[in-house]
């Protein structure tokens, strides 16, 4: 083969490997959506359809999945108009509002920082796409609370009503308070753990100064998480321990945990002026919705959508 033939073989593989990359960068930026100018790329799409296909479980090849994209598409074009309307109104949600309410969501949940990550990778999502999510569903809150909840009544008699018919509902729920330390392996865990049972070192001082759960801003502190809703093996501990007692060192993925019970509230029953704001947001809950959607109705008839899809 002559030097010429040579260098034109290499120019035309050099040249298919291009246009596959270019082929690639097209597909991987193909508009899904434009919503009053603003796009939504095909792998945008496709990143939270993966979300929920690994959140419900659904394999990529299940004959429902164009269904479910069709109903992502839709769900990600109405947050899209809303954080126009949002932004129209001067409506915003910061970035410390967003980190704060996923720590609150940490918290409730009764997990370490560290176990919660493993739960949301099992789910397919991200840090990231949670907190996307999160200012979504912030700024969705406000916008309702601006243009919706105020117009929507919920009477007294409305909220006496339910109470009568559903005592049985508002007999309360246990909850549990406890504190937590995670520590890193590269830490000394067992002195740390020794100056905890000698008390030369306080279990707020030690959630402060070395736990790497989000849970060290509040000194490890976690309050008021509903018993029903902690993991079976975190009812078993608690419940082996009494009030100030702490638990052994726990290993865990990446570290140990230590815990802390602080006390378990047994159920109470809630009065009627107690249970009356729980009442009225499940009253005003179904009202709400329905007057949402034809608000989010409203904004894709005024809006210039071209679903490409």
């Amino acid at each position: 083969m002559s030097i010429f033939c040579k260098i034109a073989v290499t120019f035309l593989v050099s040249l298919s490997f291009l246009i596959a990359a270019q082929a690639s960068e097209i597909t991987l930026n193909k508009i899904a959506a434009v919503i009053n100018g603003e796009m939504i790329t095909l792998h945008e799409l496709r990143r939270h359809l993966g979300a929920e296909l690994a959140r419900q479980r659904i394999a990529p090849d299940d004959p429902r999945v164009p269904e479910l994209q069709s109903q992502v598409l839709d769900s990600m074009i109405n947050d899209i108009l809303i954080r126009q309307e949002a932004k129209r109104y001067k409506i915003t949600v910061s970035d410390g509002e967003v980190e704060a309410e996923l720590k609150k969501i940490i918290a409730r949940s009764g997990m370490s920082s560290e176990q919660f990550a493993m739960q949301m990778k099992k789910e397919g999502t991200t840090r990231e796409l949670l907190k996307e999510r999160l200012a979504d569903t912030l700024l969705r809150q406000r916008v309702s609370n601006f243009m919706i909840v105020r117009k929507i009544i919920v009477t007294k008699e409305e909220v006496e009503e339910y109470y009568e018919k559903h005592k049985s509902e508002f007999s309360g729920q246990k909850v549990a308070n406890f504190s937590i330390i995670m520590l890193p392996e590269k830490l000394n865990t067992q002195s740390i753990y020794q100056q905890l049972l000698s008390g030369t070192l306080s279990f707020e001082e030690g959630a402060a100064k070395y736990s790497a759960d989000q849970s060290a801003e509040q000194k490890g502190h976690v309050v008021g998480i509903a018993w029903d809703r902690l993991p079976q093996d975190m009812q078993k501990l608690l419940s082996s321990l009494k009030d100030g007692q702490m638990s052994p060192l726990l290993r865990t993925q990446g570290g140990f945990v230590i815990i802390r019970r602080d006390g378990v509230e047994d159920a109470k029953p809630l009065t009627l002026q107690e249970a009356t704001p729980l009442i009225e947001e499940i009253i005003r809950a179904p009202r709400l919705e329905e007057r949402f959607k034809e608000y989010t109705s409203q904004l894709r008839s005024k809006a210039v959508l071209d679903i490409r899809m």
